[in-house]
Order: C-alpha cells, then sequence, then structure tokens
C-alpha cells in the first residue's frame, strides 16, 4: 500500500502534469496533428523497448525521440508526444508478462504521462526562451539552447522520479541521485547527443530521418540486452553454485542470500558506488564456496567437531579463494572471501592479518556472515533475536571486529531493523 505522503506526491504531478497536458492541446495547431500521431507512434516504439537492468528498473531510448519532439515541434506538441508515447507503450516485464495500457495500473499511467510530460514541456519551453527555434537549423546558432533543454528535460524528469523513489525507499534524495541514478547519465549524454543529431537531420530531410534514428538505437538496444544477458548469465551460474552448497550443507540453507542482504546494508553506510555493492553481493553470495570441497559428515556434524574436523572446516576460506582467483572479474573478490574469517586483532583464519591488513570489504563479510549466523538455528542452540546477536557483535569491537565497521553496523541496524531479520 502507498503511504499517505505518496499519495499526495503522485496526485500533485497528475493534477500539475494533467493540466499542462489539456492546456497542450488548446495550444496546438490543427495543422501539427498528423505530426504528433506520427512521433508519438515511434515514441510509444521506443518506449516499447525498455531495457531490465533490474526487476523493477529499466533504460528507455525514447529520451532520444522526445527530445527531437520538443526541439522540432515545440513545447506543447512534444509534451503530447512524450505523454503519448508513454500512455501506449507495449513492452515485457522481466517475468514475460505484456503490459500495455489496458493492464498497467491507471494511476501509475497517469503519473508516468504527467512527469514526463511536464519535463519535455519545460524543456521545449527553456529551448525558446532561450533563443531556440523549432522547426529551424539546430547547428550552429541553436546548438547550446537545445543543449539546455536537453538537460532541463533530464533533470526535471530524473528530479520527480527521484522524489517519488525517495519516498517509497525511505532513503535521502543525496543517496538516491549519487547510487541509484548517477550510473545513467552517461546513458542521458548519449541519447541526448543522438537527439539533437536527429533533430537537425529531421529539418534537412524529413521523416526519413526517423526512421533512420531507430537503427542505430535499436543497435544500440540490441548490443545493451547482450550485455545484460551475459550478466543474467553470470549471476545465474553464481546462483547455481549457491544452491549446490545449500544442498550440501542442511544447516546454513539460504544463509549466503542473506549475508548478501546485510552485506549491501553496510555497503551503504560505506557510501561504496552501485557497481561497488554489487561485487561485494557476488562475494557475499559465495564466499563459502570453499565448502563444497568439505566432506557432508563433516558439515551436518550435529555435535561438537573434533579438532581435526575444526581444522578442515577452516580450510574454507583459502579453499574458497583458490576457486575464485581463476576467474578475472572476482580477482577481488576471491581476496575478501579468503580474508571473511580473519579478526580485527589478528587470531583469525587462514592468515591471522589485523586491523587494516584486512580489507574492508572482508569485515564486511564478517559481520553479515558472524550476524546471519547468530540469528540461525544450530544443532548446538537456537538462534539469538536480531536485538541479541546486534549486542554480541557490538560486544567484540575491536577483538573480532574494527570500529570503523561496528560503526556502519549501528547506523544500518537502527536504521535497517526489519531488514536484518532472519529469512529462512
Amino acid at each position: 500500500m502507498l503511504n499517505k505522503r505518496v499519495k499526495i506526491y503522485i496526485s500533485i504531478i497528475i493534477t500539475v502534469g494533467l493540466f499542462f497536458i489539456v492546456y497542450s492541446m488548446l495550444n496546438v495547431p490543427t495543422n501539427r496533428i498528423i505530426d504528433i500521431i506520427l512521433f508519438g507512434f515511434f515514441a510509444a516504439l521506443a518506449e516499447s523497448m525498455p531495457i531490465y537492468i533490474t526487476k523493477d528498473v529499466t533504460v528507455s531510448v525514447a529520451f532520444a525521440v522526445d527530445l527531437m519532439a520538443l526541439l522540432i515541434l515545440g513545447p506543447y506538441e512534444g509534451a503530447l508526444i512524450a505523454g503519448i508515447g508513454t500512455a501506449f507503450q507495449i513492452s515485457k516485464y522481466a517475468d514475460g508478462r505484456v503490459r500495455h495500457i489496458f493492464n498497467f495500473p491507471y494511476y501509475k499511467t497517469l503519473f508516468n504521462m504527467s512527469q514526463i510530460a511536464l519535463s519535455v514541456g519545460v524543456g521545449g519551453l527553456i529551448y525558446e526562451y532561450a533563443g531556440g527555434i523549432p522547426r529551424n537549423y539546430i547547428y550552429p546558432y541553436h546548438l547550446l539552447s537545445a543543449i539546455l533543454a536537453a538537460i532541463v528535460y533530464y533533470l526535471l524528469n530524473t528530479s520527480v522520479v527521484a522524489i517519488l523513489l525517495s519516498f517509497l525507499t525511505d532513503k535521502s534524495l543525496t543517496y538516491i541521485f549519487s547510487k541509484e541514478i548517477k550510473w545513467m547519465v552517461p546513458n542521458f549524454l548519449f541519447l541526448a547527443f543522438l537527439g539533437i543529431i536527429m533533430s537537425e537531420a529531421f529539418v534537412r530531410i524529413g521523416y526519413v530521418s526517423l526512421i533512420l534514428l531507430f537503427i542505430p538505437l535499436f543497435m544500440i538496444r540490441y548490443m545493451f540486452k547482450l550485455y545484460m544477458d551475459s550478466k543474467q548469465s553470470y549471476y545465474d551460474t553464481i546462483n547455481v553454485l549457491v544452491k549446490a552448497l545449500d544442498a550440501k550443507d542442511k544447516y546454513t540453507a539460504g544463509h549466503s542470500k542473506n549475508v548478501e542482504k546485510i552485506a549491501a546494508l553496510l555497503c551503504r553506510e560505506f557510501g561504496f558506488s552501485e557497481s561497488h555493492t554489487e561485487m561485494v553481493k557476488i562475494a557475499s553470495l559465495l564466499h563459502d564456496i570453499g565448502k563444497i570441497g568439505v566432506k557432508e559428515e563433516v558439515l551436518n556434524k550435529p555435535g561438537k567437531l573434533t579438532d581435526e574436523e575444526l581444522s578442515i572446516i577452516k580450510e574454507h576460506p583459502q579453499k574458497g579463494y583458490e576457486i575464485l582467483k581463476e576467474v578475472p572479474a572476482l580477482k577481488d573478490a576471491s581476496l575478501w572471501v579468503k580474508y571473511h574469517h580473519e579478526w580485527y586483532n589478528g587470531s583469525g583464519y587462514p592468515d591471522g592479518i589485523k586491523g587494516d591488513e584486512i580489507p574492508l570489504e572482508a569485515q564486511i563479510l564478517s559481520l553479515a556472515d558472524v550476524f546471519d549466523a547468530l540469528v540461525s538455528d544450530r544443532p548446538y542452540r537456537k538462534a539469538f533475536s536480531p536485538e541479541g546477536a546486534y549486542e554480541i557483535i557490538v560486544a567484540n569491537e575491536g577483538t573480532q571486529f574494527s570500529p570503523k565497521i561496528i560503526n556502519a553496523f549501528k547506523k544500518a541496524f537502527e536504521k535497517h531493523r526489519e531488514e536484518f531479520k532472519h529469512d529462512i
């Protein structure tokens, strides 16, 4: 359910956006209707080709088409075209279901239409205010105006979405911009460049330029999709390894996923970039991969381990390192896996390093690993509550854990107490 703050925000954007759309309709000459329909078709086509970055996050190539619309036809026509493209897109969800206007929540459609129409419309008004003239050559006299319009369109569109994300996730706007939106800037720069180039081409050769536009857009989307598919295959392979380990070690089934979740919260406190956090999450999933080489009777022994069995278990960080180090993309992660049982005071294993010799990422894995172990049932004890596990970990500051990792843990636990609950 949406909270009151989100509902109010969505209502404001929809109200202002629909007012602007109606105002735009009243200010569009009748001889532009065909242009709006044709551009709207291409905008909907572009919106129908999203690339899924995650289950809920997509990158669209429609920015270039919408930018063309406002530069060529003007702010009001551009707003209507962007709204049409957003409303009538037909695409597939990550799970394969087809999305269209009739099976998509109406308030989401209205919000998306409203915010994109506002963003494009304001960008178009800025273009004219800065001296730009629709249906005129952009280079060289109106190039700066076009760049300014693209920046305003992008910033307004991004800000509206960022505020909504902040309300939905309870994260600060600073975090949303720096960690969840910043990575899209290169995408914006390229599409802005392409939109301006194709606007110039449209003025010179007309609608043929729109067809030419979609050739590079299709190629960009295809190449990026290949990259994302290979990345997904990479994650699928990792998850297969994790499932194989879970099947072998019944007492730690699901443990790696929980460690991944906690590690991500700690990475957030340290301000890691998304790519850095992603690599730590991968290391979290694979931190116990060395246990694949340990006999099941040792892993699943219900009673106390003998000294010999304990020494076998203690080999798993080194074994995990030896497995992962051969993969170039996991070179750093392999070291974090190797050192995730090292202690701040030097009494850990396998190498007995201490203090800042232990990589911060390995310290994150270590704390996340210990926390989830404490809140999980074991053959020799019942699980601690999250609060009990918190007290135990904090009490080990200066011995097992460094002050800086404990400080980050305290902040993360206070902000995300619910997410520290154990998931089976």
